[in-house]
């Protein structure tokens, strides 16, 4: 009896250090340099994001982390956050958003778009070539504000969104570079939106690295509030400092 208790403890031991070895992660914080396109409308024509509102080139940062297990019927996890902001200000004619309408003068904006995922998927493949697929459900939130010094114009949204998910990575060989590219979907109803990262990372040591590429995000909507049209992207360069545990 004291041999097959024996057995079995060190079996446990085993086993629950494999799957020590096999849980791990990644956390990155980056620094999003994004320029905006498109346009938005508010009970009123459609106004351009750069040239009628004013907003122009940003820097915002965002954080994400992936939690992997070795149980291969759960799914792995990847939080994630990023907040984008503009303001601006501009000289329009015959400007028309919400009450204020056929307006001949300057304007001050400002713009807030929040996004937090919860993703779950799976690896398919693990090795020099690295696939992920699953689905991630995002929150968006954001608000415009419009002011001309008479009337101040605020319209606030947000919604939920299933998305498709994918990730792929190429470690290439002999080297501590890897390529990536990671990207989300979803069209449906009266939403269009994606998102994708186009990056190379080079790990330096003890699982911390760097990353650099391109970031974008696309919503097309006019089903977030009452009223509001949004058909913008926010596009641009970025970094990030990575830590793979």
């Amino acid at each position: 009896m004291r041999t097959f208790k024996a057995v079995l403890f060190s079996a446990l031991v085993s086993l629950s250090q494999v799957h020590a070895d096999a849980i791990g992660g990644e956390a990155s914080l980056g620094f999003f340099n994004h320029a905006p396109g498109g346009s938005a409308s508010y009970r009123g024509t459609a106004s351009d994001m750069e040239e009628t509102l004013g907003f122009s080139e940003k820097q915002d940062l965002f954080f994400k982390t992936y939690l992997e297990h070795p149980f291969p019927l759960l799914p792995n996890v990847k939080l994630s956050y990023t907040a984008l902001s503009h303001d601006g200000s501009s000289h329009v004619e015959l400007f028309s958003w919400g009450d204020i309408v056929d307006f001949d003068g300057t304007i001050d904006s400002s713009l807030s778009l929040d996004f937090t995922d919860v993703t779950l998927y799976y690896e398919v493949l693990d090795n020099w070539m690295e696939m992920d697929a699953g689905l991630t459900l995002r929150y968006l939130t954001g608000d415009i504000t419009v002011n001309n010094n008479l009337k101040r114009e605020h319209v606030g949204f947000s919604t939920w969104a299933p998305m498709l998910y994918g990730k792929a990575r190429f470690n290439v060989p002999a080297t501590d570079l890897s390529l990536q590219l990671e990207a989300n979907a979803v069209s449906y109803w009266d939403l269009v939106a994606y998102d994708y990262e186009l990056s190379a990372r080079y790990t330096l040591a003890m699982g911390v690295g760097l990353e650099a590429g391109y970031k974008s995000f696309y919503l097309d909507s006019d089903d977030l509030t009452d009223g509001f049209h949004a058909d913008i992207d926010f596009s641009g360069p970025y970094a990030a400092v990575i830590w793979d545990f």
